[in-house]
């Protein structure tokens, strides 16, 4: 029952520590031993299953299972915007935030593409129609997703 599937995120001095039960943390980087009561800056009760979030350090956004996504002031925790459904599907694979975008790509291999900032708004929404678990992979101007069958490169390699 408390099993953690979702990685922490790192981003300056700050660690965000997503849990499927309990509430995702986040904690300032230093000191030894327990440090959640002395570290802990502040606390979200949605935190994500198994899709880890994703910060730029201004912004986290924390998208579930379920497709229901939020961004936070990665600060201070405060929702910039909450609760926002994505296509309704089951999301394993974590979002990557690249030219300021958020992409996050559902198990039915659907890829949404939601604009970074304050305001929830999807761009596009792609579809390979393949399995898949993965999370995108973004490197010199390409998209990498890997389905059950494939590995697509998706866009023209930068020089």
């Amino acid at each position: 029952n408390y099993r953690i599937v979702a990685s922490p995120v790192v981003h300056g001095a700050m660690v965000f520590a997503p849990s499927r039960v309990r509430p995702m943390l986040a904690i300032k980087a230093g000191g030894r031993g327990d440090v959640t009561r002395s570290h802990v800056s502040w606390s979200f009760d949605n935190g994500p299953d198994v899709p880890s979030p994703v910060t730029d350090g201004e912004y986290l956004y924390v998208i579930n299972d379920r497709g229901i996504m939020w961004c936070l002031n990665a600060r201070t925790g405060q929702e910039i915007y909450g609760g926002q459904r994505l296509r309704s599907a089951t999301y394993s694979g974590s979002p990557v935030l690249a030219d300021g975008k958020v992409y996050v790509t559902d198990e039915d291999g659907v890829t949404t593409v939601i604009e970074a900032g304050q305001k929830f708004t999807i761009l596009a929404e792609n579809d390979l129609g393949e399995y898949t678990l993965s999370s995108p992979a973004v490197s010199d101007g390409q998209i990498f997703i890997r389905t059950e069958a494939f590995l697509y490169a998706i866009g023209q390699r930068s020089e």
